[in-house]
């Protein structure tokens, strides 16, 4: 009988054993959108997911997609177990696989929204919107909530007609669309505020040779969200986690380099209802996914 009980203690102990090392072993996605060139991004990722690989207890890579459409594809396949995503990329993967947002950035404001800012030359003629038909505007990527949703129904509302009153592009970052507009290739870049600052050292003359037209109405901040079928534990476990290591020091000032983020709040569906009401006005049928 004792003998018996100690085989039966030895086989839980591996059990145990080889559970603790599947734990250690696991390994999460966090899913990026560029803000600028994605290898630099890649790059400069790696110690924030270490941070955050230490509170989790588990490892987390770091995957950047070419573009928004690359992490709401990952967050539906299970390529993707969370990411940071603008508005609107939320609004699409939750339409399309049940990604949840559970955290919302805060801005150097404190405050969980931003708006666009549309920009024109310092010696432009552009002096209202009216001014914009017959130019070329530059756009951030279809699927970006401050780079082409809400300046583009903010047009909408204008008066402008962004098929027939406008030529516009997609230029693939806020970065791009303010290089665009510096060297001339456009008349108008939509960006978030303020682009300028945020790459200074890149576009150090940016402030003085452009001016701002006007803004749109405020958009609720890029999200954190996670993958449908997470199960809640772990979706708690990282939102908690980022929650914490936002408020130290070093992952604190990881994220407001890499993302100009300040800190998280906690965050719901419902506060994303008026991408949805934006997204009608664009005439984007959401109930079609991808």
């Amino acid at each position: 009988m004792k003998k018996r009980l100690v085989f039966i203690m030895s086989i839980l102990m591996m059990f145990l054993a080889i559970g603790c090392t599947q734990d250690k072993e696991a390994v999460i996605t966090m899913g990026f959108v560029p803000m600028r060139d994605g290898d630099k991004l890649i790059e400069s990722v790696e110690p924030l997911t270490e941070i955050l690989s230490e509170e989790l207890g588990m490892k987390v890579e770091g995957f950047t997609a070419t573009n928004y459409v690359g992490v709401i594809e990952g967050l539906g396949s299970g390529q993707v177990d969370f990411g940071f995503i603008p508005p609107f990329a939320y609004v699409l993967a939750n339409q399309e696989s049940g990604a949840e947002v559970i955290l919302t950035a805060i801005n150097k404001s404190g405050e969980a929204k931003y708006r666009t800012q549309f920009l024109v030359r310092e010696n432009s003629d552009i002096e209202s919107f009216e001014d914009i038909k017959g130019k070329k505007v530059a756009f951030v990527d279809p699927s970006s909530t401050s780079g082409y949703l809400f300046p583009g129904a903010y047009l909408i509302e204008q008066g402008i007609d962004l098929e027939k009153d406008i030529e516009y592009i997609y230029s693939g970052g806020h970065d791009k669309s303010l290089q665009l507009l510096l060297n001339g290739d456009v008349d108008v870049a939509v960006t978030f505020v303020d682009v300028r600052e945020r790459y200074e050292e890149e576009f150090p003359n940016a402030k003085d040779e452009t001016k701002i037209l006007g803004y749109t109405d405020y958009i609720p901040n890029i999200s954190v969200t996670v993958r449908g079928d997470m199960d809640q534990e772990l979706k708690d476990r990282i939102q908690e986690a980022l929650l914490k290591i936002a408020d130290t020091d070093e992952a604190g000032e990881l994220l407001k380099e890499l993302f100009n983020m300040y800190g998280f709040a906690k965050a719901t569906d419902e506060d994303y209802d008026v991408i949805r009401k934006t997204a009608k006005t664009m005439n984007v049928d959401l109930t079609e996914g991808m």
